[in-house]
């Protein structure tokens, strides 16, 4: 069509409108259109336009810029600009969802609640326990306990504890019955009261106000307990520790247990009538104890006599626990409450070695960086390897630069500190360029005798075959990247480059002297960089000092620095025999280089030897009870869905048998195929039975988590190879699987949101309704309103309002539907893999939601962090699990460690996704940028050398157990159960060497080779 304008340029206006819109259609610059040609006619009735006249505004105007162009699916990639407007725009303090605080527990009550299960056998105890302890206090004096006397009470509870050495059974449990009710505050008098005794009258004022924060802060608490109550509990705590009761109690219990497993006890002494009594006081007993180290635990200055009794225990608290918890391994019976075990074992650890405040304290003292990090984290890092790794690659390209020698002296191709590989391929050549025979040195020391010249650029392989008709933009030729850099930089002889005479801009920049340094600027810098910005951790240095030590054993080197003056057979073998008959010396504890460590600090790392050598032949069957107990988690939620009964016994017996071996019908099966429960239902509607149940494996998950998690922590302070040792244990216990089928099975952001607590049905509840100072008004208004019988009489006043309810047939099935849902109910919120939110956040932070499951996703997602981080072989399993799928749930959920710790796992295991996961999840990978913390060398997203990696995997995981299991048998012989004559014998390298030698001459003896007898003709015929 002829166009309707003049030959003349439209206006400006116009013009930069269409020239706008076209690039940003097409992408391209404007170069200019040449002048449309004139119409050679017009068409009839069509208005001629006049040159002096105003124009007509065009018939349509210009579309606004469309948004850049995205490829693929929108949601999945990100472009350049979308990248910038999401950093600029990233919230630098991200909005609370969920008022939750991440700590080693919950608040001291809470703690207290999760102790008690929901059943009457449990309601009958604490009630037993009441009533003993009223006979005998009125016996004793004629006063309640409130209006005793100190001294009184202690006199009491002396007289109870002696009672304790009581053999007969019965005379035990009462004792043990009067002391509950003492730990438990004396809850018949001091549950429910909101004021203390005794208060002054000028004091009541200042006692009101505080009583008003106090219920307001209760209102928002998650237990119904009351301070006075708490107090008079850790009073009760006090009079045990100071009566010298802690230590008889806990030789009770020792007692107690014993019986449980001595077979010769059950046959000839125990009687039928005495199980109710061994089982009340074994529940007794425990509660006390766990009760005491939980106060202890939480006030530790008001207790202070209290704590000094429980650390002076003769076996100590966490060797005893750990001891019982290995031996629910064989405990098919059932007959231990295997969920209270953990809560010890577990509060035990933080009492005796302390939580997240200590290891952080012991971990300050005996780093190796405090003379250097001035500002902490905040400073990139990089460790020797990286730094070692780094070299390579300079003085490769850059064979004249002599970059600063790194912390540890490892070797030009050493890609590791662990030992080094037997018949380790080299990893040069492996990108096709070069083949490997040719074995380039890396380091850089000699360059020249090599077939191809070293400056020729090589070809690159042929372009790959255009997609949609679009060719292909890759260069023909680039520069192989292998070769060292060797164009020499400018001198005297440049001068004549370009021919003679001066060459205008050439001139200025060739025209001189070079006087600089042969090496670039920037690779200078970056030497530099990473020279200053390099640390040696701890935990690197321990692993290099024991890899030096299983050198030198390998190698004969017995470890004496004298010089061998004579050699005299008697004095040697005498030496033999005198290792022989010593004894193994205490294995030496690591407290760092800094010499200003503290006596509390190296008490801690002390406690934390001693009990990983005794721990050592019980910590694979407490990896195992501890999984188990996870297993039996995913079995419930496999075969016993919400809604079905489970058949529940009564007392501790209601949990779930976690020793029958019961594991499912789809434990084989991928955990990113086992699809998720359809059904829906709120644990407020469950019976009580499987809420019973439900809130058991929660607190069982808890506690698991907990011990797995504060063990690594300590172990890793301590040294490396505990730590290591722990993970491995770990590792071959499936704990990757079964964990990622735990997450498969439930949905994150439902199971964070469900409680399963019943306040009415909770141990401070029940204390405070069975009190003295119970009140009755919530009774008389929970009454039923009693109709009148006159039918001329108004309706009665409402003591409450009732919930409207919209009935079915009143709306239509959309509208009732919608009311059903939204009615007293709230969206949960979610947030995409950027940590936007999907949905309308709350106004305020969420109080109702479970911290217990928080604490154990939380905790779940953290120490398989610990045992994937930096372990290609851990990282390869992640990838095989497609745990990447389960995973993503995390990310909805707005809980910042929930998500830090989801995007560590998954920054683990990008360099070996493909690059199609890569292009689907762009998202993720830019909230690993975000949100993780990077390294100076942070290669994870683009791999340096993945197929060598890869490939070297497996070997470096042996290499990392063989030297923790000769760590282990060096130092801890006897516990690992090693012959300590046959290492002795080993020991010797020339030894060794000769009897291969006279193994190889009796082998050649026996049958002459092929080889031989060719020898043999040769010399024949000469």
């Amino acid at each position: 069509m002829a166009s309707l304008w003049t030959a003349k340029a439209p206006s400006e206006s116009s013009l930069t409108a269409k020239d706008n819109a076209d690039v940003a259609d097409t992408g391209l610059a404007d170069v200019g259109l040449p002048a449309p040609e004139p119409p050679t006619s017009v068409p009839m009735g069509r208005p001629q336009l006049q040159r002096n006249q105003p124009q007509p505004p065009p018939p349509h105007q210009p579309p606004p810029p469309p948004a850049p162009q995205q490829f693929g699916n929108p949601n999945d990639s990100l472009s350049l600009m979308q990248l910038k407007k999401i950093v600029t725009e990233f919230p630098k303090i991200d909005p609370t969802s969920y008022a939750f605080t991440y700590a080693d527990t919950a608040s001291f009550e809470e703690e207290v609640d999760e102790w008690f299960s929901y059943n009457d056998a449990e309601y009958r105890r604490l009630n037993r326990a009441k009533d003993t302890f009223e006979r005998r206090w009125k016996k004793f004096a004629g006063t309640t306990w409130l209006e005793a006397e100190q001294e009184q009470r202690e006199k009491f509870v002396e007289r109870e504890v002696k009672g304790l050495h009581a053999t007969d059974l019965r005379r035990r449990c009462k004792s043990l019955q009067t002391i509950l009710h003492i730990i438990l505050g004396v809850w018949d008098e001091t549950a429910g009261v909101k004021h203390s005794a005794g208060t002054p009258e000028a004091s009541k004022e200042k006692e009101a106000e505080k009583e008003a924060e106090k219920e307001a802060e209760a209102s928002k608490a998650k237990t119904k307990a009351t301070p006075f109550q708490l107090e008079h509990m850790k009073l009760g705590i006090a009079l045990i520790g100071k009566t010298e009761g802690i230590e008889v109690l806990f030789n009770v219990m020792e007692n107690a247990f014993k019986r449980l497993w001595d077979d010769e006890f059950r046959e000839t002494q125990l009687l039928e009538e005495d199980i109710p009594f061994i089982q009340d006081e074994l529940d007794n007993v425990t509660t006390i104890i766990y009760l005491t180290i939980e106060g202890v635990r939480d006030d530790p200055v008001t207790l202070d006599a209290a704590r000094s009794e429980i650390l002076k225990l003769v076996p100590s608290l966490v060797d005893y626990f750990v001891t019982i918890t290995a031996r629910l391994r064989w405990d098919e019976a059932n007959e231990l409450p295997q969920t209270r075990i953990f809560l010890l074992f577990w509060k035990s650890i933080l009492l005796v070695f302390g939580g997240t405040a200590e290891v952080e304290e012991v971990k300050t003292a005996t780093s190796e960086l405090r003379h250097l990090d001035s500002d902490g984290g905040k400073l990139i890092t990089a460790s020797p390897l990286d730094y070692h790794i780094f070299r390579q690659e300079i003085t490769s390209k850059y064979p004249a630069y002599i970059p600063a020698p790194p912390l540890i002296p490892l070797e030009p191709d050493n890609n590791s500190i662990l030992p080094p590989l037997p018949n380790r391929p080299s990893r040069l050549g492996a990108n096709g360029i070069l083949p490997p025979p040719m074995n380039v040195n890396s380091s850089g020391a000699s360059i020249l005798h090599q077939p191809v010249h070293i400056a020729t650029p090589a070809p690159s392989p042929p372009p790959s075959p255009p997609v949609g008709g679009k060719a292909g933009k890759k260069q023909n030729y680039q520069t192989n990247q292998n070769f060292p850099f060797m164009y020499p930089p400018l001198d005297s002889t440049s001068n004549s480059a370009g021919g003679k005479g001066a060459a205008g801009l050439q001139e200025l920049l060739v025209g001189r002297k070079w006087e600089g340094s042969d090496i670039p600027r920037s690779i200078l810098e970056a030497g530099d960089l990473f020279a200053k910005r390099m640390r040696m951790t701890r935990a690197m240095r321990q692993l290099w000092d024991e890899r030096e030590r299983f050198l030198k054993f390998e190698r004969g080197w017995d470890g004496g620095d004298d010089d061998i003056d004579e050699l005299d057979l008697d004095t040697i073998l005498s030496k033999k025999l005198s290792l022989h008959n010593t004894k193994h010396t205490k294995p030496e504890v690591d407290y760092g280089p800094n010499a200003d460590v503290s006596e509390k600090v190296k008490q801690k790392l002390d406690l934390v030897e001693k009990f990983y050598q005794d721990s050592i032949p019980h910590l694979q069957s407490l990896v195992i009870v501890l999984l188990k107990a996870v297993l039996a988690n995913v079995t419930a939620l496999i075969t016993q869905p919400l809604g079905q009964s489970q058949g529940l016994g009564p007392a501790f017996r209601s949990e779930i048998n976690l020793r029958n071996g019961a594991q499912g019908p789809n434990r084989a099966q991928d955990p990113a195929l086992i699809p998720l429960p359809t059904q829906s239902v709120d644990p407020a509607d469950l019976p009580i039975d499987e809420i019973e149940a439900m809130r058991s494996r929660e607190i069982t998950a808890k506690a698991v988590s907990g011990i797995l998690l504060i063990l690594l922590k300590w172990f890793k302070v301590s040294h490396i190879l505990k730590f290591e040792y722990l993970t491995q244990l770990l590792l071959d216990s499936n704990y990757l699987p079964l964990v990622l089928k735990l997450f498969a099975h439930q949905e994150i952001d439902k199971v964070v949101d469900s409680r399963t607590d019943r306040d009415d049905m909770s141990f401070f509840s029940f204390c405070n309704v069975n009190s003295k100072n119970a009140s009755t008004e919530p009774e008389t208004q929970l009454q039923p309103e009693e109709e009148s019988e006159d039918e001329a009489a108004p309706p009665p006043i409402k003591m409450r309002r009732d919930l409207p309810v919209a009935e079915a047939e009143d709306k239509l099935p959309a509208l009732a539907f919608q009311e059903g849902q939204h009615a007293g109910k709230r969206d949960r919120p979610e947030v995409d893999e950027l940590g936007y939110p999907t949905t309308e956040p709350p106004s305020e932070p969420i109080t109702e939601f479970s911290w217990r499951n928080f604490f154990s996703c939380i905790n779940f997602l953290r120490i398989m962090q610990k045992i994937c981080k930096h372990k290609a072989h851990r990282n390869l399993l992640l990838v095989q699990y497609k745990s990447s799928n389960i995973l993503k749930k995390s990310l909805k959920v707005p809980q910042p460690e929930l998500r830090l710790y989801t995007l560590k796992l998954f920054k683990n295991q990008v360099p070996y996704c493909g690059r199609k996961w890569r292009q689907g999840n762009m998202r993720v990978i830019t909230a690993v940028y975000l949100h993780c913390r990077p390294e100076l060398r942070d290669d994870w997203l683009a791999g340096s050398d993945v197929d060598a990696e890869v490939e070297e995997a497996l070997p470096l995981e042996q290499a990392l157990r063989a030297l923790t299991h000769w760590h282990n048998i060096k130092r801890y012989p006897d516990q690992m159960g090693a012959d300590t004559k046959l290492l002795e014998e080993e020991h010797d390298f020339f030894v060794r060497e000769l009897e291969k030698m006279e193994w190889i001459e009796e082998g050649m003896g026996e049958g002459e080779s092929q080889a031989d007898s060719g020898w043999d003709g040769v010399g024949n015929g000469w």
